[in-house]
């Protein structure tokens, strides 16, 4: 045998984590258990694994080829004891979802997260809410939703990706802002206008002549990833932002907001897709959360196959 489950583990937790200290605090170890673990696996082997000093812990070739083969075995070992767990365990564990800052503040998360966690409470969520979701993709997760504006594309990744939903984008302003500023006529009038923006101020819309993408660098007195503090804005009459009309369906139908620039955003669309990891299994609380998330933007969207060559909301939400 080349050597126990447990030997075997040790040695991947050294190469992940850098050291025999780092790779026992994480397996809950002493760091002299850990280095017997090694050191009998190389006794197994009749080879060295792992070149030591006092400053660093290095593969050697033998080590490099063996752990190029076994890094995925505790990996595997624990889908499969999470599989048959979950035949009979229903919807528990641990969740971990990355989700943009655009959704925090929301209905959201007001309405969503809360019934999720109300009907599976033996599930325990982990939220991270971040500026830029794709920024994310190499870290560990289970599930991960982020947005992407008109003209602009998803990054290729291995990741399996679902679309929840599509959105029509449209600039808002308050009646009183543009009693006092008037409305721009074009993308091209924003330069002379206070646009409350997220981060990427880069406004993009599509020409209704030629139909064709249009971008515009708007500038203006608040950036933001809040959609809380946009929404303020504009209800305020401070400027005029850029989002979707899910998130000001109710003040825009009670006259709180106009739209401006509607022949510009007729089609510009904002999609919200759904990543998780490609092979690696899907346990009952991940299905039931990406459900909920469906649900709740009312579209079931069909998954996104990676390509071949892959190394791998409302505005309010």
């Amino acid at each position: 045998m080349a050597g126990t489950f447990e030997e075997i583990e040790a040695f991947a937790r050294v190469v992940e984590s850098g050291s025999f200290a780092a790779a026992a605090a994480a397996l809950g170890l002493s760091a002299s258990v850990v280095t017997r673990r090694v050191q009998a696996l190389e006794a197994r082997l009749a080879v060295q694994l792992l070149q030591r000093t006092t400053r660093r812990v290095a593969l050697t070739e033998a080590g490099q080829l063996f752990h190029d083969r076994v890094a995925r075995i505790p990996a595997l070992l624990g889908e499969a004891t999470e599989a048959v767990r979950d035949l009979g365990t229903g919807v528990a564990g641990q969740l971990r979802v990355i989700m943009p800052s655009s959704f925090a503040s929301s209905g959201f998360h007001h309405q969503v997260i809360p019934r999720f966690l109300r009907e599976h409470p033996a599930v325990h969520l982990t939220l991270r809410v971040v500026t830029d979701p794709l920024a994310h993709l190499r870290e560990d997760f289970d599930l991960l939703v982020a947005a992407r504006g008109p003209g602009l594309r998803f990054p290729d990744t291995s990741h399996v990706r679902r679309r929840l939903v599509k959105f029509r984008c449209a600039v808002f302003a308050s009646p009183a802002y543009v009693a006092r500023h008037g409305a721009p006529r074009t993308p091209a009038d924003l330069a002379g206008h206070n646009c409350l923006s997220y981060p990427d101020r880069r406004w993009h819309f599509v020409d209704p002549l030629p139909r064709a993408p249009l971008a515009v660098l708007t500038r203006g007195t608040l950036t933001t990833n809040s959609n809380a503090m946009l929404y303020a804005g504009v209800l305020g009459g401070i400027g005029i932002a850029y989002t979707t009309p899910y998130f000001f369906e109710a003040d825009e139908a009670e006259g709180r907001v106009v739209r401006v620039l509607a022949r510009y955003t007729e089609h510009a669309e904002q999609e919200i897709h759904l990543f998780h990891p490609a092979g690696r299994f899907r346990p009952r609380r991940v299905r039931a959360f990406a459900d909920a998330l469906a649900i709740h933007f009312g579209e079931r969207g069909a998954p996104h196959a990676p390509r071949a060559s892959s190394t791998t909301a409302r505005a309010s939400e």
